[in-house]
């Protein structure tokens, strides 16, 4: 299949999960990709684009590597792109294949995304997850796909080093029970985040996130063993879910690292 034609195909969740490809899309996310190690299929690049020195730059470190680059007209370019400004740059990369691991470390920490369907939330939780040394990312049904343009730019690399898969439920509880996991949740009628903290923080934790608006899925939450609070402003509602997750990785984070800190398997 010729590479624009390709690319155009990975817009739609079915051509990724068909191809097991993506796309890439911008400067800085392209150049990333590139220096990630992650094998690349190839590297379009629209006219326009070309009068740009980082792109030059781009395609000759691809072609370096022997990686086929193609130059197309603007509109070739668009009609391959997910996003609206993709700076006259896509690249073709196949999808990484990650599992959770079956012998966990000591301390571990799992991000569970529950029915997330906004792009940008998605992209910067993982990031936000890469960054707190989470071990894995799993996206459960009714999370927005992982790889769709608008995610992996929002990762903004993340992606390509921070392991992420997809499973149900049943499978992510499946692999997680025989490792003493604790399944977290933020819930206003929960634990306060800073008595759980001065309490010990939990050595394996699945921290579950989801949808502010629709709350935790009925099979999720019946499955969740603690329930932890973030103390605000009673007149704001609720956290936008990716400073949420923030907030919570952060913490879980310090907790964990924080001198005398034991923790407990739960």
């Amino acid at each position: 299949m010729k590479l624009l034609t390709l690319a155009r195909d990975l817009q739609r969740r079915r051509g990724r999960e068909r191809q097991q490809r993506f796309v890439a899309e911008g400067v800085r996310t392209v150049e990333t990709l590139l220096t990630s190690g992650l094998p690349v299929t190839g590297v379009l690049l629209g006219t326009e684009a070309m009068s740009d020195p980082r792109v030059v730059a781009l395609a000759a470190a691809a072609r370096e590597r022997e990686i086929v680059v193609l130059e197309v007209s603007d509109a070739e370019l668009l009609s391959a792109a997910g996003t609206e400004s993709p700076q006259g740059v896509l690249a073709v990369a196949p999808i990484p294949a990650h599992r959770l691991p079956t012998a966990m470390p000591p301390r571990v920490r799992v991000l569970v995304l529950d029915a997330l369907q906004d792009p940008g939330n998605v992209g910067t939780v993982i990031r936000t997850a890469a960054a707190f040394g989470v071990t894995a990312t799993v996206a459960l049904p009714g999370t927005v796909d992982l790889w769709n343009a608008k995610v992996v730019r929002g990762a903004m690399g993340a992606l390509f080093h921070h392991p992420t898969l997809s499973l149900t439920w049943d499978e992510c509880a499946a692999a997680l029970a025989p490792h003493g996991f604790v399944v977290m949740a933020a819930d206003l009628a929960g634990e306060s985040l800073t008595s759980l903290l001065a309490a010990g923080v939990p050595d394996r934790v699945a921290l579950v996130v989801s949808n502010e608006g629709a709350g935790l899925s009925p099979n999720i939450a019946s499955a969740v063993t603690q329930r932890v609070s973030i103390a605000m402003d009673p007149q704001v509602e609720s956290l936008n879910v990716g400073v949420a997750t923030g907030i919570l990785l952060h913490s879980l984070r310090a907790g964990q690292e924080a001198p005398g800190t034991t923790g407990s398997q739960g």
